[in-house]
């Protein structure tokens, strides 16, 4: 991993200078003036000085201990973590279950549509991680940033890009998944750089929540940041009987000021985006949406949804999913992904296009913890 973490950062780096001008028309004003004044680096050193005082320790160290293993600047690797609080993707989030799928368990849709052409492309990884529940870390300040005395840690998975350690989109052992897209408000007043770094949150809540309401309350007490909208999903496996209780997905609003939280019933119900019983979703434009492809392909498969089908007639035809097409199947204890491939002559470039591969999770998740 360290010689192609050395090859990935001149590369990437170099491709951000060069694309940066498209990147600052996407970003608000106030971050395009940053990285106008100081530069994309800069801009980055600056965001970490005002976040870190909200950051739980593990982080930084993680990123030290992988800077030094890699044989990378430790600087260099912390600003590529942070590139995701400056500059945020479109992206798919859906949640189907209950009489809106095959097999009535839960199906997470978390598709990504941020740059598949990017030199990142290249080096697409699923991590998983078995972590340490004595570290003294958690047990010194797990209370300080989400307000909780008590918790548990799981295994969990990332699925992302090497190099970047906090979440884009994960799924722990306790069946509790997470996704992303952004959230685009006029009210600019609702976010602050003063806060947890959004990626850090996400993954802190796959690997320490159990349930729903879990992870609600961590996300509620964490210095949030930016607005994104957020797809969480949760499954209680070891139940005999399936149900709105043992099987979860809410939609988030989430920013500093502003915590939202959605059931299927709660969602703006429109001609393009109707109400669908046991489905919440938000296409990849800014919502609320007025396109009508998402919200027409889930109708005419309404009852018949799973991966496949998710695959080959909704990503696929919608056409979001560019960079990583990720569907959790919580029933299958499952995930079935791919990624763009910018250095594929062959094949197509997209996510969504390309043969996705299958995982189970299960097994991964047993694999025996590096000493």
């Amino acid at each position: 991993m360290g010689k192609e973490l050395q090859e990935l950062l001149p590369e990437y780096n170099a491709y951000l200078e060069k694309t940066i001008e498209d990147a600052l028309k996407k970003v608000p004003p106030f971050i395009a003036k940053w990285i106008a004044d100081l530069g994309l680096p800069g801009a980055l050193d600056l965001t970490y000085e005002i976040t870190r005082f909200y950051t739980p320790p593990w982080f930084d160290e993680e990123l030290r201990g992988l800077a030094a293993g890699a044989g990378v600047a430790y600087e260099v690797v912390r600003r590529m973590n942070l590139i995701p609080e400056l500059i945020k993707a479109s992206c798919t989030v859906l949640g189907a279950w209950g009489e809106s799928s095959v097999a009535s368990t839960l199906l997470h849709l978390r598709a990504l549509d941020w740059d598949d052409k990017a030199p990142i492309a290249k080096y697409a990884t699923v991590t998983v991680y078995h972590p340490n529940a004595s570290y003294e870390g958690y047990t010194e300040n797990f209370h300080k940033y989400y307000r909780q005395e008590n918790y548990t840690s799981h295994a969990f998975a990332n699925f992302g890009y090497l190099g970047l350690i906090g979440s884009l989109s994960a799924y722990s052992e306790a069946s509790i998944g997470l996704g992303e897209k952004v959230w685009i408000t006029k009210e600019q007043d609702i976010t602050t750089r003063f806060g947890n770094p959004w990626t850090y949150v996400l993954r802190d809540v796959v690997q320490f929540a159990d349930s729903i309401d879990t992870a609600l309350t961590m996300l509620v007490n964490a210095h949030r940041t930016c607005s994104i909208h957020l797809g969480l999903g949760s499954y209680e496996r070891n139940a005999s009987v399936h149900s709105d209780e043992t099987v979860g997905f809410r939609g988030i609003e989430y920013s500093a000021k502003e915590f939202n939280v959605f059931n299927w019933e709660d969602m703006y119900n429109t001609k393009n985006h109707p109400i669908l019983k046991d489905v919440v979703y938000w296409d990849k434009h800014v919502q609320p949406s007025n396109n009508p492809c998402l919200g027409s392909l889930l109708v005419d498969h309404y009852g018949r949804i799973n991966a496949p089908t998710i695959i080959r007639n909704i990503t696929s035809l919608s056409e979001t999913g560019d960079a990583l097409n990720l569907i959790l199947d919580y029933g299958e204890n499952a995930a079935y992904l791919a990624y763009s491939a910018p250095d594929d002559p062959q094949g197509p470039l997209e996510a969504f296009n390309r043969v996705h591969t299958r995982l189970d999770m299960a097994k991964l998740f047993a694999e025996p913890a590096p000493k």
